[in-house]
């Protein structure tokens, strides 16, 4: 299943005649469904998992080919309190600095650190990011009778998944590109005027050091030898900070990481840092040392509102992201979890049919790309173990119910992600680490009231609910440039989900006459998720068609089904 995120997974026709209250033959239900297909199926899923349930066997034999389409969107998600939030809520911010890039966090803390003011801030600009997913699934099912109440199942889905993306940044920046950098066009001139800066602040430190301890002023004990003394101090934590503002060391080495902005110099930011230095450059000449008689260089123009995309896909400059704009994501048509299973019909009377089911899915699918913030795989490419059992009552009389329950085993895995907490969703390329994944196991309960319009068609309401625990992640830490180390179990936060979903659909079956008894059988599902839980649960729209054809491949010829009965017929 999905975290954000987020996701998805994907003869000749046999005319059968219903009982003479339904006239419909498999090759109308074709066209219905057909019909339908084209006006929504290209904008169409996941499958939708609480579509009515298949209570009947096969049997012997038999073998039934289907197409079930389905669509599934979402463009919120239930945060840990159960509010739905837009999607791109940890993309959205009205000043945009260390929230959105980590490497931007120490410039921050430098700027406050040398100014002593902590109300002043950079920003990239306001950003707000629109996101909007969908997964349309494309898979073919087959299934074939073994025995008259067991049932062998696979399922090929081909899946596309999309994320639309509309990033907008204003022009509230007032921060320009760091000058140390390959993309800022000064970076030549820039890095000896830094090396200038930092090397006269040592200096000045070490000199009035050596006057303090050959017991110059009035040292050891006076006044001005305590002013001396704090001035070293803060001379060098000046120089610490101005190595993390510009990622410069004092001998012009640049970071292997470098921060993508610095203020510029017309900012308040900007003038309080040159203020910073002057004075402290004061204090040194009022003590006989020389004092800084360079100038910091910083950003004279602020960057661009495109200058995000720049920080993300620059791959030379050392800004060390690495990755895919934040932008329209879109996969091909590429091959989802595959799946194998077995059904054992259980009960199989006229009114109250029961069927076991077991599944195996299988690590086919793709998984999102790490350096890819919004992407959405076709799978999660890991093995689970689904056990389920559909229950439907459907007595003489219009009404019935319908039950089904499942739970999924999802085994581990191991993979690469970028190791970072789930509200840093921008994370650098060095987080990348091989860790060792276990998906919460899925629990799914779902009933389906119904009506039986005609022998044939029923519709139903459907009320589903939905639980996934935490996913669980192991491997190695990983410490970001002048931050906390971040702990591999960080990425299984706000995992765990739940849902409770709505639904609604029309399900077609009609069983043929004049010793004919294999079924025709068509539908569609509607459900959406209308309350939930977690931090990332989607809060998603599903629509499901399909269609199934049945032909007989060994067996003996079936017999006649009564025209008042519904189920198939078993040899």
């Amino acid at each position: 299943m999905v975290g954000l995120p987020l996701l998805l997974r994907f003869p000749p026709a046999m005319k059968v005649t219903t009982n003479r209250n339904c006239r419909v033959g498999l090759r109308d239900a074709a066209a219905v469904v057909a019909a339908a297909l084209v006006g929504i199926a290209s904008a169409v899923p996941i499958a939708a998992r609480a579509q009515y349930p298949d209570t009947y066997t096969l049997g012997r034999g038999v073998l039934r080919m289907s197409f079930e389409p389905s669509y599934e969107n979402w463009g919120y998600r239930f945060d840990t309190s159960g509010v739905a939030v837009p999607l791109g809520a940890h993309f959205s911010f009205d000043s945009t600095a260390g929230n959105l890039f980590p490497t931007m966090t120490p410039v921050e803390r430098a700027i406050w650190s040398i100014t002593g003011d902590s109300s002043l801030g950079t920003t990239a600009g306001a950003v707000r990011t629109t996101l909007d997913a969908d997964v349309r699934r494309f898979p073919f099912n087959f299934r074939l009778g073994l025995l008259d109440n067991l049932t062998f199942t696979a399922s090929i889905p081909i899946v596309t998944t999309r994320m639309q993306v509309d990033f907008a940044v204003d022009s509230s920046a007032n921060v320009g590109w760091n000058q140390a950098s390959a993309v800022s066009s000064a970076a030549s001139s820039a890095i000896p005027q830094i090396v200038a800066v930092l090397g006269q602040l040592q200096a000045a430190a070490n000199a009035l050091e050596a006057t303090v301890n050959g017991g110059g002023l009035d040292c050891p004990t006076g006044p001005q030898c305590d002013a001396a003394r704090d001035l070293i101090n803060r001379a060098r934590a000046l120089v610490t900070d101005l190595i993390a503002l510009t990622g410069v060391d004092a001998a012009g080495t640049p970071a292997s990481i470098l921060p993508p902005f610095a203020p510029v110099s017309t900012s308040a930011a900007g003038e309080a840092i040159a203020s910073a230095i002057q004075n402290i450059s004061a204090e040194f000449h009022t003590l006989g040392a020389t004092g800084v008689t360079g100038r910091l260089p910083l950003p004279a123009a602020v960057v661009s509102p495109d200058s995000i995309r720049t920080v993300l896909t620059e791959t030379t400059a050392g800004f060390g992201y690495d990755a895919q704009p934040l932008e329209f994501a879109k996969y091909r048509q590429k091959l989802g979890d595959l799946e194998l299973g077995l059904r054992f019909g259980l009960l199989q009377g006229r009114s109250l049919r029961a069927v076991l089911s077991t599944t195996v899915r299988l690590p086919t699918g793709v998984r999102d790309a790490p350096d890819h913030y919004v992407d959405i795989g076709t799978g999660d490419k890991q093995t689970d173990v689904e056990a389920s059992i559909e229950v439907a009552y459907e007595p003489g009389s219009a009404v019935g119910l319908a039950v089904a329950a499942s739970y999924n085993l999802q085994l581990g895995d191991r993979l690469v992600r970028r190791v970072a907490p789930p509200h840093q969703p921008i994370a650098l390329a060095a987080a990348e680490q091989l860790v060792s994944r276990n998906l919460g196991d899925v629990l799914s309960l779902a009933a389906f009231p119904t009506v039986r319009l005609n022998q044939a068609f029923r519709a139903y309401g459907a009320i589903q609910y939905y639980r996934k625990g935490p996913d669980t992640y192991s491997g190695p830490d990983y410490s970001p440039p002048g931050l906390p180390t971040v702990s591999a179990a960080d990425l299984g936060l706000e995992t765990a989900m739940r849902s409770l979903s709505i639904g609604a659909g029309v399900h077609f079956r009609s069983t043929g006459r004049e010793g004919i008894s294999l079924p025709a059988e068509a539908g569609i599902h509607y459900s959406a998720a209308y309350q939930g839980s977690g931090g990332f649960t989607p809060k998603t729209n599903s629509v499901t068609f399909y269609l199934r054809l049945f032909r007989r491949l060994f067996g003996g010829t079936p017999r006649e089904t009564p025209p008042a009965q519904t189920e198939p017929v078993s040899e």
